[in-house]
Parts: C-alpha cells; sequence; structure tokens
C-alpha cells in the first residue's frame, strides 16, 4: 500500500518590504529609480559603486530601448486595427423628421439613421453630405459636396419643391431645396448644381458670360442723329413706336399690334443703326409718358454666331435668347432682340435626307415667336441683305408682320450724313476757313459740295460695277449707286486719320482740307473694303437692288493700262 505524501504547503507571497531607507513599497518604482535607492545606500568610496553606475546606464539604455519599441508596436497595432476595420460610408441628408433621427439616402437607398450623440443635432444642415459608420449611425458632418450635375429650373412647386431638368434630354425631375436655398428667390430658367444623388438643390450655378454677351449698350442716339433714310425712319416708328405709345386706340379700334418687323437692304445702310434709335427713341417715350424707369435692353443676335456644329445646340440659344428677353421684360426692361444676318439662320428650309440645321431652326423660331403675344413683350427686328432667302414661315403675317426697305441714301441723304461726321468744330484747314470768312459751317458746305460731286459724277472713272441682265442689256453702276453710310463714316475717318498724322510730323500743320477727303474717297473704293474679293454672283447681289431672277452676271470694273490711254474701263 502506497504511503500517502502531503501537498506541499503553499506560503503567501511576503508582503514588500518596508524599510526606513527604501520607503513604503519597491513595486511603485522603476528599476532606474531602485537603482538610485541603492545607489544611496552604498557608501560614497565603496569599490563597488563604479559596477554599481555602469549597471544603472545598461539599464537606462534598455529602457529607452523599451519604450521606442512599445511605441512602435502601438503605432503598427493602431495602423492595422485603422485598416482591418470596415470603411465608413457617406450620404446626403435629406431631412431631421425626429430629434436624433436623420433620413438619410445612400447609394440610392434612403435610412433613418441616429445621430450619434457627441454631434450637435442643430449642425446638421439639409444637404450636407454626412458619413455612417457600420450600423447606419451618422458620426459625422463632411459639409457640402463640391461637385454634381448642373441643371436648369423648369418650375417653382408652392411647397418650394423645384422641378428641374437638362437641354441634354434629362428626364425632369423634383428635389428639395437644400438649406443653403431654403430662402433664396429663385427663378424659372436659372442654373443650379444637385448632389451627387440628384435630390438635393445645392447652390445656383452662376450665368455663363456667354448668354450675356449678347446685350449691347444702346448710345445716346435720338433720330437726329441718323442721317437720311426718312422712309424708312417713319415705317420703323409707325410699326412698333405708335402700337406701344398708344395702345388704348390700338384696342379701340381692335387693331392687332405686329410682333415683328423685317429691316432688309444692302450692306452698310443703317439697318442696325435704325434698330439702336428704335430701341433708344421708344424707351425714352414710354418712360416719358407712363413715369415709370423703363430701361432698354438691345440683343445683338449675329445669325452665324448660333450655328453649331452639335445636335440641338443651335435651337438650344434660340430658346435662351427668348428666355432671356422674358427674364428681362420681368425685371422691368423693355428688350429688344435685333437678329442681323437672318438669312444666315432663318434661310429657306431645303427638303433632303441629310440634317440641315435650318430644316430645325426655323421651326423653333416660329414656335417662339407664336408664344409672343404682342410688342409689350418684346421686340424682333430681323435684318437681312437678302431676304429673299428667308424661310416664308418667318415672314408671313402673323409673325414677321412689317418689311421694311432700307434703300442706299440719295445724294441729298448722303449730304446729311455727311454733315454728322463732319462737324464744325474740327480743325479745318487754316487757309480754307480764311476763304470763307472764317465761317466753318460755310467751310463744311464747300467741303460736302465738292466732295459729293467727285462720288455722284457719272464719269467713266466712277464706274464700279457692269451687270449683264437675261435680255443680255450691260449696265453700269457708279460709286455713287453704291454708297451707303458706312462707306461715308469710313471716308471721313480716312481723311481724319491723314490730317492726324500730318500734325504729327510737323508741328506748322494745316488741318482737314478738301485733299485728305478726295484722297480717302479714292482709296476706299480701291481697297474695296466692304465689297466682295471674288467675282462670285450670288456675293455682288447683296450689294445691288436689282431682281435676282433677271441678272445674269455681276462683275467688278477693274481698270487696266494699255498704250493709248493710263486707264479703260472692261
Amino acid at each position: 500500500m502506497a504511503k500517502k505524501t502531503k501537498p506541499p504547503v503553499v506560503s503567501p507571497s511576503p508582503e514588500p518590504a518596508e524599510t526606513p531607507e527604501f520607503g513604503p513599497s519597491l513595486d511603485s518604482l522603476s528599476t532606474l529609480q531602485i537603482l538610485d535607492l541603492v545607489n544611496q545606500s552604498i557608501p560614497y568610496d565603496s569599490p563597488a559603486r563604479p559596477e554599481l553606475n555602469y549597471l544603472r546606464l545598461r539599464v537606462e539604455e534598455m529602457e529607452v530601448t523599451n519604450e521606442q519599441a512599445r511605441d512602435a508596436i502601438e503605432k503598427l497595432d493602431a495602423a492595422v486595427t485603422k485598416l482591418s476595420s470596415p470603411a465608413n460610408r457617406t450620404g446626403t441628408l435629406l431631412a431631421l423628421p425626429k430629434p436624433d433621427i436623420a433620413l438619410v439616402v445612400s447609394s440610392g437607398a434612403e435610412y433613418y439613421c441616429s445621430i450619434d450623440p457627441r454631434l450637435s443635432q442643430t449642425e446638421l444642415l439639409v444637404g450636407t453630405k454626412i458619413l455612417l459608420n457600420e450600423a447606419y449611425a451618422v458620426i459625422g458632418d463632411l459639409g457640402f459636396e463640391l461637385g454634381g450635375p448642373v441643371v436648369k429650373i423648369f418650375d417653382l412647386l408652392p411647397d418650394g419643391r423645384l422641378r428641374v431638368g437638362s437641354e441634354a434630354g434629362m428626364q425632369n425631375s423634383l428635389v428639395i431645396r437644400s438649406a443653403a436655398l431654403g430662402k433664396e428667390k429663385l427663378k424659372v430658367g436659372l442654373e443650379i448644381r444637385l448632389d451627387s444623388s440628384a435630390r438635393v438643390a445645392l447652390e445656383v450655378v452662376a450665368k455663363p458670360e456667354s448668354k450675356d454677351h449678347l446685350l449691347e449698350r444702346v448710345p445716346e442716339l435720338p433720330w437726329e442723329k441718323v442721317g437720311g433714310q426718312a422712309e424708312a425712319r417713319q415705317a420703323v416708328r409707325d410699326a412698333i413706336e405708335l402700337p406701344l405709345l398708344h395702345s388704348d386706340l390700338f384696342e379701340a379700334y381692335k387693331h392687332t399690334t405686329p410682333k415683328g418687323i423685317l429691316l432688309y437692304g444692302p450692306p452698310g445702310c443703317g439697318k442696325t443703326l435704325l434698330g439702336k434709335a428704335t430701341a433708344y427713341n421708344l424707351t425714352r417715350q414710354l418712360r416719358e409718358k407712363t413715369g415709370r424707369d423703363l430701361q432698354e435692353c438691345f440683343m445683338h443676335v449675329k445669325g452665324p454666331e448660333i450655328l453649331n456644329m452639335w445636335v440641338g445646340e443651335s435651337e438650344r440659344q434660340v430658346r435662351e435668347i427668348f428666355a432671356r428677353a422674358r427674364e428681362k421684360a420681368k425685371d422691368g426692361y423693355l428688350p429688344f432682340i435685333f437678329i442681323d444676318e437672318a438669312e444666315s439662320i432663318l434661310g429657306t428650309r431645303r427638303s433632303g435626307r441629310g440634317h440641315n440645321i435650318v430644316n430645325t431652326l426655323v421651326p423653333m423660331f416660329c414656335a417662339e415667336m407664336d408664344g409672343i403675344e404682342s410688342l409689350h413683350e418684346m421686340v424682333i427686328i430681323l435684318a437681312s441683305n437678302r431676304a429673299d432667302m428667308i424661310d416664308p414661315a418667318i415672314l408671313r403675317p402673323g409673325r414677321i408682320d412689317r418689311k421694311i426697305k432700307v434703300n442706299r441714301p440719295s445724294r441729298q441723304e448722303s449730304d446729311d450724313i455727311y454733315r454728322i461726321y463732319l462737324s464744325p468744330t474740327l480743325p479745318f484747314d487754316a487757309n480754307l476757313v480764311k476763304e470763307h470768312g472764317n465761317d466753318t459751317k460755310k467751310v463744311v458746305d464747300y467741303l460736302i459740295a465738292q466732295l459729293l460731286e467727285e462720288q455722284f459724277s457719272r464719269k467713266d472713272s466712277n464706274r464700279f460695277l457692269e451687270i449683264t441682265t437675261r435680255s443680255g442689256r450691260h449696265e453700269f453702276l457708279y460709286r455713287g449707286d453704291l454708297i451707303s453710310g458706312a462707306i461715308i463714316s469710313s471716308i471721313v475717318e480716312r481723311a481724319k486719320e491723314l490730317a492726324i498724322k500730318r500734325a504729327i510730323s510737323s508741328p506748322d500743320h494745316n488741318g482737314l482740307c478738301l485733299a485728305d477727303l478726295l484722297t480717302s474717297l479714292e482709296v476706299e473704293y480701291q481697297e474695296n473694303d466692304i465689297f466682295p474679293p471674288s467675282d462670285i454672283t450670288e456675293d455682288w447681289m447683296k450689294l445691288v437692288d436689282q431682281d435676282p431672277e433677271n441678272v445674269v452676271k455681276i462683275s467688278p470694273v477693274r481698270p487696266r493700262r494699255n498704250e493709248h490711254s493710263t486707264s479703260s474701263i472692261i
């Protein structure tokens, strides 16, 4: 029978030593501190002191190494924990329906999420991007995002929501306003930026400058500053001014007001000038009659600028022009849409399989004009050198109701135009002024008379164009037949330039003289700055008042030298 052994008796751990030298407990001290206590208890001259100091140095180095290793392990552990933790989701805050509850859209789905109590619920704004943890709790606020689709406002709903869409064919949708747009006064047609989920309108996008580049400042241009064109001026005033200034009479007679007018004729004869003068004078008269602070808004649209190679882009620009005019009308302006070179965008539609921009631009323009009730909304003015090339659907009654011919100025009208540019206050040649009794008005009369005589004389040297008709007859057009306000202005400006150059080169210079004007007249027609550089009949037809169907050929008359004379006319 085996002898039983008793288990060893485990004595409890002795309490930490309490000595008067070392204090109540050694467990609360570091190794270096214990060594310092031991070092203090050894006599200064003890032979063990050097070894003890060396031991202390080694322990200190080990503790520094351990501390560095501990820091590195902690950083590594934090990095591992961070990399192994699940990613936080983001979403857009739609509403705060209850205390500590947020309605959030994330990845196209909506969630009712709890809000971290450490977040201030009052600082959470509708439309901001927020941070969600793996339990879909709101744990952070990232502010408003900077990207997102840009759309246009199509309608404002009574409850503050917006119906938005895009010209690129994006389906219309309803969005709510962010906290930043909650009290903003929005208008139909404004462009706004949505959040990435396309559920919240975040901000109004500044309109591109291209939308306002059509606006031109109308100078002070009373009818007295428009030389010549008396018939055209009166026709424009009858078509536009009368319906607006005497609307009560038009209503009493139940007379429909025109929606737009067409100014057609050769280039440089003042079609644009007539449009600007109409805008200035009509707005001024309406201000005086109604007492309202009415301002003109002159939108100068150049036809070729609208044409765009991208499908639908040209039509979009036409819609924006009319939308911009309606916005200006609501803001208290009287908008004028002046479309120059109208035949380039409103030309006759052509059948065919290929896509033609004009085939879609013309119906778009007709639809916009059909939405205009009268001149009280906006004034439409078309200008063209070739009215025969404009689509008949544009020129029919009910759209462009008035067609006004802007002719080339006659000799008397040219005299009036010259007097606008040749002011008596200009510095004229001293000898010329002395010959006319120091009366500059007589000097102006003399210069214009001599200049018109040279310009309108029917001599061979003034022949400019040869026209061949279907009957075989040849006709010549002279310089005076192709006069225009633009040519008159250019002649005077060239003469002023010659006088200025002479003044710069010579201190004792003479002022503007007849030779300057005659030289400028000759140079103006020689350079042909405003005439086509080719012999193509279609290009020259824009300059003459001839029936295109009756003209076979138009060719410029150019001088040639031979042995008998310095020049002859072909």
